[in-house]
């Protein structure tokens, strides 16, 4: 039989009821934490409501650990959840979520049956959101020391933004309604919109977002900007747009991304960093039309400023060219005038040359008639002097030139005859020939070559 407590020897054969072990756990329970209720701070890793009861599981975690150290249950009697709840969601705007910290005052029960767990009467809101402030807080001063807190809001918007790159999931109201809006615009503009699916709350969202935002970044030149939206029911937990990681790749972004995640109260540390946030899923539809339109108003403005003034410009240039005309013919008739006075006076002037000219060259020529008949009469005399004396010349000149002629042409055959080729072989001299023709230098000759010579009386051959 086993023995009633728990000093008693205890063996294989004194052993204890599993109803004894829990019982005296209960009664130490009980001895070391009694009634009283105690403020305890942990975090939920899950919840779930049935039968009107909220079933948590707290966790305390290490610091950047990802495994807990300790955990529990937790249980809000569905007698307390709908007020403290409510309480919780009014003061903090946001529901009661897997993720959060908690400070809740509990009893500490452990029952025989169900084993420990704390019963949560109350949940100070004060404390989470100022956890939730805290975590936020730090998110943001470690971008602005990192120096990317403005980068994407810095960035420069496309004149057109059509090219969308949503990050929503498809069954999310918030992203209908954002689809609706943008497609149902009055003004036909044409968006053209890919989603990319992502969890929007709990412990994996923020990773899979930033999961997404990378896809984007892998096809950049597809899009204009990019929009994350989520909406839809009532206050939703918004902790994973805290979430550091996150803001980080919104920050750091090279296309403007666009928040409208369905909150008005609490503003996320994403939303800090965007491009743009808007307040709901629709706001960031019209975000979109409004810059669309605001610059089709400023094309229709441009257009209407170029009408405009080229009307002006035409207008100015038209009173210029008729001023110009105007001078032109002004200037025109005033030339004519100037020119033709000039002509009439040139004319004169031509006219009174020209008569003076004519005078003077008539003088000259009857000038020159008289003194040209004066040199003619003296030229002839002179002329008819010289032939008279070149006629007596002539008369007593022949005879003597013909005496003269005869005796030079005696002396001219006197020098043929000596020089004829006989009379020079007659006197010992002899011509040398090579075929016929008569050598004059020894160059001429080569040994071999046949030459004749020919003398006074008779001619030799030889060879050389």
């Amino acid at each position: 039989m086993a023995p009633t407590g728990f000093d008693a020897p205890n063996s294989s054969e004194n052993f204890f009821r599993l109803s004894q072990i829990s019982k005296g756990i209960a009664d130490s329970v009980r001895q070391t934490f009694g009634e009283r209720t105690y403020w305890i701070v942990a975090e939920i890793s899950d919840l779930a409501v049935r039968k009107g009861h909220c079933y948590i599981s707290l966790v305390e975690k290490l610091s950047g650990a990802a495994a807990p150290i300790c955990e529990l249950k937790g249980i809000i009697w569905s007698s307390e959840f709908p007020s403290i709840s409510t309480k919780f969601k009014t003061e903090s705007g946001i529901e009661l979520s897997k993720g959060m910290v908690i400070l809740f005052r509990a009893f500490i029960k452990y029952d025989v049956k169900w084993g420990l767990s704390l019963s949560i009467l109350e949940i100070d809101s004060r404390f989470t959101i100022g956890q939730i402030q805290l975590e936020r807080d730090r998110a943001v001063a470690a971008l602005k020391q990192e120096g990317v807190h403005d980068k994407n809001r810095s960035l420069p918007f496309p004149l057109v933004a059509q090219r969308l790159a949503v990050i929503s999931a498809s069954d999310s109201r918030g992203y209908e309604d954002f689809m609706q809006k943008l497609n149902g615009n009055p003004y036909g503009y044409v968006f053209h919109c890919q989603l990319f699916q992502s969890l929007l709350q709990g412990d994996k969202a923020a990773q899979q977002m930033v999961d997404q935002l990378i896809t984007i970044f892998n096809r950049l030149q597809d899009f204009d900007a990019v929009v994350i939206v989520r909406g839809g029911g009532g206050a939703v937990d918004l902790n994973c747009f805290n979430d550091l990681r996150l803001a980080r790749a919104i920050a750091r972004f090279p296309l403007p991304v666009i928040t409208g995640i369905g909150h008005s109260t609490n503003r996320s540390v994403s939303d800090e960093v965007a491009h743009a946030d808007r307040i709901t899923p629709t706001d960031a539809a019209d975000y979109f039309i409004e810059r669309t339109l605001a610059y089709e108003n400023q094309l229709t403005l441009l257009l209407r400023t170029i009408a405009i003034t080229s009307e002006d410009m035409l207008l100015e240039e038209t009173n210029k060219v008729e001023s110009l005309v105007s001078d032109l013919a002004n200037s025109f008739d005033s030339l004519v005038s100037d020119e033709s006075s000039y002509l009439d006076d040139t004319a004169l002037l031509i006219r009174d040359k020209t008569l003076s000219l004519l005078n003077s060259a008539t003088y000259k020529i009857a000038t020159s008639g008289v003194k040209l008949g004066q040199l003619s009469k003296g030229l002839v005399s002179r002329e008819q002097e010289r032939l008279k004396r070149n006629l007596q010349s002539i008369q007593s000149h022949p005879i003597r030139n013909i005496k003269t002629a005869a005796s030079i042409l005696d002396g001219l055959e006197n020098t043929v005859r000596h020089l004829d080729p006989i009379n020079v072989l007659k006197r010992g001299f002899s011509i040398t020939l090579k075929d016929g023709k008569a050598v004059t230098n020894s160059n001429q000759l080569t040994s071999g070559d046949t030459i004749t010579t020919i003398l006074h009386e008779g001619k030799i051959e030889s060879r050389i």
